[in-house]
């Protein structure tokens, strides 16, 4: 696994594209002026 950049508060969010619920891709770029609410889990490792 790469490792990713430290992202600190109020810096930019990174630039990403991830595969959607719906089929294909969804990113930042979709929302552009737009608000939006970013949920994050972390999957804890057993």
């Amino acid at each position: 696994m790469s490792q990713s950049p430290e992202i600190t508060i109020g810096s930019p969010a990174p630039i990403f594209r991830l595969p959607a619920n719906t089929g294909g891709e969804i990113g930042w770029a979709d929302y552009a002026g737009k608000s939006c609410v970013v949920l994050f889990f972390v999957r804890e490792f057993n």
